[in-house]
């Protein structure tokens, strides 16, 4: 019996750790254990429901034993840094195993799996950005449009003449304008949308365009699809496109 120790940051990050716990518990042979999340950052609407929604998100409290008062004294609670070491360290292993097959099942569960209801080659492309919690990030996390714009160019001519033609859904906070030099009638830009509907929408494409951030790399371990990875501290699937 086994659980993740808690966190309080944003949701790819603890939402990432507790994949990676899942994982490493279960090919320990152990039962892992549900701690129900209880602080997370970008709250934005200070949505009293926000903390319900994100395990309804994630759909593991639904399909895994949780925490009751009885079990905490017997359950063994793993640091998160531990876990990210030992799993980045083993990872292209850790992620061919039944644990992560059930996961993405139970992901799925509760959602509609044709999230795009459209004909294309959907591809999502998460843009991060400096928002109200991390507003002092340096310039390592926040890469320049163009970078993102010669990647969409790059799948564009991959696939032009594919049968279903590339639709790029932009993921960020920023605003309409910051895009003027690149609108075109295959781009549609989901900004400042809630980030429920923005995390599926990226594990449902079948591209996904990774930035320096938890909240798409999670999102990618998830994915079925191709995957361009934009590099940072955590490492890519080998298969992944590294950028």
């Amino acid at each position: 019996m086994a659980t993740v120790g808690s966190r309080t940051d944003g949701f790819g990050a603890q939402f990432q750790t507790i994949i990676y716990g899942i994982i490493i518990i279960e090919t320990q042979g152990q039962t892992y254990y549900h701690t129900p999340i209880l602080s997370m950052e970008h709250n934005y609407d200070n949505d009293p429901n926000f903390l319900n929604k994100v395990e309804e998100l994630m759909n593991i409290r639904n399909n895994y034993k949780c925490i009751t008062d009885n079990d905490r004294h017997k359950i063994i609670v793993h640091n998160f840094h531990t876990l990210i070491k030992i799993f980045e360290q083993n990872m292209n292993a850790y992620l061919m195993s039944p644990s992560l097959k059930n996961i993405k099942l139970n992901f799925w569960k509760n959602k509609e799996r044709n999230h795009f209801k459209n004909d294309r080659l959907n591809v999502a492309v998460h843009i991060r950005t400096n928002n109200k919690v991390d507003i002092q990030l340096d310039g390592f996390r926040v890469t320049p449009l163009q970078y993102y714009f010669n990647i969409i160019n790059n799948i564009r001519q991959k696939y032009r003449n594919s049968k279903k033609l590339p639709l790029f859904h932009i993921y960020s906070q920023n605003k309409l304008h910051d895009y003027k030099l690149y609108n075109n009638n295959d781009i549609y830009y989901h900004l400042n949308e809630n980030m429920f509907d923005s995390f599926i929408g990226m594990v449902a494409a079948d591209i996904l365009v990774t930035s320096k951030s938890s909240y798409s790399y999670i999102a990618a371990i998830l994915s079925d699809g191709e995957i361009y990875y934009n590099p940072f501290w955590h490492p890519p699937k080998n298969s992944w496109i590294v950028c």
